[in-house]
Protein backbone atom coordinates (compact mmCIF):
# COMPACT_ATOMS: atom_id res chain seq x y z
CA UNK A 1 0.00 0.00 0.00
CA UNK A 2 3.21 2.40 -0.49
CA UNK A 3 0.45 4.64 -2.38
CA UNK A 4 -1.56 4.74 0.95
CA UNK A 5 1.56 6.25 2.37
CA UNK A 6 2.65 8.54 0.03
CA UNK A 7 2.13 12.13 0.30
CA UNK A 8 0.46 12.74 -2.92
CA UNK A 9 -1.81 9.32 -2.62
CA UNK A 10 0.08 7.60 -5.49
CA UNK A 11 2.99 5.23 -5.54
CA UNK A 12 6.10 6.02 -6.76
CA UNK A 13 7.31 3.92 -9.64
CA UNK A 14 9.85 2.03 -7.71
CA UNK A 15 10.77 1.60 -4.29
CA UNK A 16 12.09 -1.07 -2.34
CA UNK A 17 11.48 -2.94 1.31
CA UNK A 18 13.44 -2.14 3.88
CA UNK A 19 12.71 -3.87 7.02
CA UNK A 20 12.74 -2.03 9.98
CA UNK A 21 13.05 1.14 8.19
CA UNK A 22 9.94 2.71 9.88
CA UNK A 23 6.26 2.72 8.85
CA UNK A 24 5.30 0.14 6.28
CA UNK A 25 9.21 -0.80 5.97
CA UNK A 26 9.04 1.07 2.82
CA UNK A 27 12.42 3.27 1.95
CA UNK A 28 12.43 6.17 -0.07
CA UNK A 29 12.18 5.49 -3.43
CA UNK A 30 14.97 5.07 -6.25
CA UNK A 31 12.41 7.24 -8.67
CA UNK A 32 10.07 9.12 -7.03
CA UNK A 33 7.66 9.15 -10.55
CA UNK A 34 4.77 8.22 -11.42
CA UNK A 35 4.22 7.12 -15.24
CA UNK A 36 -0.01 6.36 -15.46
CA UNK A 37 1.04 2.21 -15.41
CA UNK A 38 -1.78 -0.16 -14.89
CA UNK A 39 -0.08 -2.56 -12.84
CA UNK A 40 -1.28 -1.79 -9.24
CA UNK A 41 -4.97 -1.71 -10.93
CA UNK A 42 -4.51 -4.35 -12.69
CA UNK A 43 -3.04 -6.76 -9.51
CA UNK A 44 -6.65 -5.06 -7.73
CA UNK A 45 -8.99 -6.49 -9.90
CA UNK A 46 -7.44 -9.40 -10.25
CA UNK A 47 -7.45 -9.85 -6.32
CA UNK A 48 -10.93 -8.79 -6.88
CA UNK A 49 -12.45 -11.27 -9.33
CA UNK A 50 -10.66 -13.97 -7.51
CA UNK A 51 -11.72 -13.04 -3.88
CA UNK A 52 -14.46 -11.04 -4.53
CA UNK A 53 -13.13 -9.04 -1.50
CA UNK A 54 -14.74 -5.44 -1.74
CA UNK A 55 -11.43 -4.11 -0.01
CA UNK A 56 -10.05 -4.18 -3.34
CA UNK A 57 -12.71 -2.14 -4.63
CA UNK A 58 -12.98 0.34 -2.26
CA UNK A 59 -9.00 0.77 -2.51
CA UNK A 60 -9.03 1.02 -6.50
CA UNK A 61 -11.83 3.92 -5.37
CA UNK A 62 -9.15 5.18 -3.37
CA UNK A 63 -6.37 5.02 -6.15
CA UNK A 64 -8.75 6.31 -8.80
CA UNK A 65 -9.68 9.70 -7.03
CA UNK A 66 -5.92 9.90 -6.29
CA UNK A 67 -5.13 9.87 -9.77
CA UNK A 68 -8.07 12.38 -10.79
CA UNK A 69 -6.85 14.37 -7.97
CA UNK A 70 -3.25 15.05 -9.23
CA UNK A 71 -3.04 13.56 -12.96
CA UNK A 72 -5.71 14.92 -14.46
CA UNK A 73 -5.15 17.93 -16.56
CA UNK A 74 -6.75 19.91 -19.43
CA UNK A 75 -7.07 17.58 -22.25
CA UNK A 76 -6.38 14.65 -20.69
CA UNK A 77 -4.15 12.96 -17.99
CA UNK A 78 -0.57 13.55 -16.87
CA UNK A 79 2.41 11.46 -15.17
CA UNK A 80 3.93 12.93 -11.95
CA UNK A 81 7.76 13.64 -10.91
CA UNK A 82 7.94 13.58 -7.49
CA UNK A 83 4.59 11.49 -6.00
CA UNK A 84 6.17 12.38 -2.59
CA UNK A 85 5.20 15.54 -2.67
CA UNK A 86 1.66 17.29 -2.28
CA UNK A 87 2.57 19.08 -5.35
CA UNK A 88 4.01 16.53 -6.99
CA UNK A 89 4.62 18.39 -10.55
CA UNK A 90 3.55 16.58 -14.30
CA UNK A 91 5.87 15.27 -16.35
CA UNK A 92 2.98 16.37 -19.53
CA UNK A 93 3.12 12.45 -21.15
CA UNK A 94 0.02 10.70 -21.30
CA UNK A 95 1.14 7.41 -22.24
CA UNK A 96 -1.54 5.49 -24.89
CA UNK A 97 -1.41 2.20 -21.92
CA UNK A 98 -3.43 4.66 -19.59
CA UNK A 99 -6.15 5.05 -21.95
CA UNK A 100 -5.57 0.94 -23.30
CA UNK A 101 -5.18 -0.64 -19.89
CA UNK A 102 -5.25 1.28 -16.87
CA UNK A 103 -8.54 3.20 -17.19
CA UNK A 104 -9.78 -0.46 -18.81
CA UNK A 105 -9.08 -2.43 -15.52
CA UNK A 106 -10.28 0.95 -13.29
CA UNK A 107 -13.51 0.24 -15.27
CA UNK A 108 -13.30 -3.37 -15.26
CA UNK A 109 -13.08 -3.41 -11.36
CA UNK A 110 -16.40 -2.23 -11.06
CA UNK A 111 -18.01 -3.75 -13.43
CA UNK A 112 -20.34 -6.42 -13.14
CA UNK A 113 -18.41 -9.64 -12.94
CA UNK A 114 -20.06 -10.97 -15.46
CA UNK A 115 -18.29 -8.47 -17.82
CA UNK A 116 -15.21 -10.32 -19.49
CA UNK A 117 -15.38 -13.00 -16.46
CA UNK A 118 -11.71 -14.49 -16.16
CA UNK A 119 -13.11 -18.05 -15.96
CA UNK A 120 -13.91 -17.58 -20.12
CA UNK A 121 -10.90 -14.95 -20.66
CA UNK A 122 -7.52 -14.23 -20.15
CA UNK A 123 -5.64 -11.12 -20.34
CA UNK A 124 -2.64 -10.57 -22.51
CA UNK A 125 0.30 -7.87 -21.39
CA UNK A 126 -1.26 -5.31 -22.87
CA UNK A 127 -4.39 -6.24 -21.26
CA UNK A 128 -6.48 -7.42 -24.41
CA UNK A 129 -8.87 -9.82 -23.34
CA UNK A 130 -8.53 -13.04 -25.40
CA UNK A 131 -10.94 -16.17 -25.08
CA UNK A 132 -9.85 -19.43 -23.59
CA UNK A 133 -10.49 -22.32 -25.78
CA UNK A 134 -11.32 -25.14 -23.73
CA UNK A 135 -11.31 -27.65 -27.06
CA UNK A 136 -7.96 -26.60 -28.50
CA UNK A 137 -5.44 -29.53 -29.20
CA UNK A 138 -2.11 -29.08 -30.19
CA UNK A 139 -1.33 -30.19 -33.63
Amino acid sequence: QAWRTSPSGIAPEIFRFSPGYGQNDFAPPADSSYLLRPETIESLFVLYRVTGDQIYREWAWDLFQAIEARCRVDGGYSGLLNTQTASPGHNNEQPSYYLAETLKYFYLIFAEDSVVPLDQWIFNTEAHPLPIHRDWKPY
